[in-house]
């Protein structure tokens, strides 16, 4: 099995607060093996480099999933800030059936660019793609990705509004309840200052939001499959480095 490479690469600057990252992903596995996907709270389009078979769409990412990699893997994507795919497209995030053919949902433009993306995976080709759009991000999304801290109740005393009209805010434009939304969150908040080493898991566990250490340990499981200690003793490994790690989604 050849180790994989895993890339990254920015959109252009007027899209970048919508998309988080291009990326691709590249290896060979003799037999199938199963990577962890961490929790990001994020959406995809995901593209087969190989088959060029339609581009699919990949639902809102925030329980710990497994990707099944076997023979020769080349596969790229458009990883979505939360919010992002609905400001882009029009299209309610919750909408998004996971491994459904984006030309179905997507508008005629945006369906023939990503055909073309499939002949040429560059930056300018995946740009290309939104070219036409005048995107404008949610408010309230907005003012919640504005700190790290900000939970439900700090956007209903923002704006005024019922814990209802956030909730269905949020399923329109993230894909997912407020709730799951903040915890994914606060984990990849947490995950970051494992990940460079930013203080005791006591120290991280309250600078993240967690109510104790207990706490933060169930939740880093939970979405990482592995606790803090756990992590930092294989975060360089292979598993590791193909997910989309740490890519700072929410």
């Amino acid at each position: 099995m050849n180790a994989p490479v895993y890339q990254e690469f920015q959109p252009a600057p007027r899209l970048r607060p919508f998309i988080t990252a291009y990326w691709v992903s590249k290896g060979f596995y003799n037999h199938e093996v199963m990577f962890p996907v961490f929790a990001d709270g994020c959406c995809d389009i995901v593209f087969d480099l190989i088959s060029g078979s339609p581009a699919k769409l990949i639902s809102t990412c925030v329980e710990l999933s497994f990707a099944p990699l076997v023979g020769k893997v080349h596969i790229g994507g458009i990883r979505f800030r939360p919010g992002g795919f609905y400001a882009l497209t029009g299209i309610p995030a919750d909408r998004i059936g996971y491994g459904e053919e984006a030309n179905y949902i997507l508008n005629r433009k945006m369906a023939e660019g990503l055909k073309r993306v499939d002949e040429d995976f560059s930056p300018a080709a995946l740009d290309a793609v939104f070219k036409s759009c005048e995107p404008v991000l949610d408010p309230m999304i907005s003012f919640w990705l504005s700190a790290p801290e900000k939970v439900i109740s700090d956007v209903t005393s923002y704006f005024g509004c019922s814990a209802r009209t956030v909730n269905r805010a949020f399923f329109q434009h993230t894909g997912a309840n407020p709730s799951k939304m903040v915890s994914v969150r606060r984990f990849q908040h947490a995950l970051g200052m494992v990940t460079t080493g930013g203080g005791s898991l006591t120290d991280i566990a309250y600078a993240a939001g967690y109510y104790d250490q207990s706490h933060f340990i169930r939740d880093f499981k939970k979405y990482s499959g592995a606790t803090p200690s756990e992590f930092l003793q294989y975060k360089n490994s292979l598993g590791v480095r193909f997910i989309q790690f740490p890519c700072g989604c929410v």
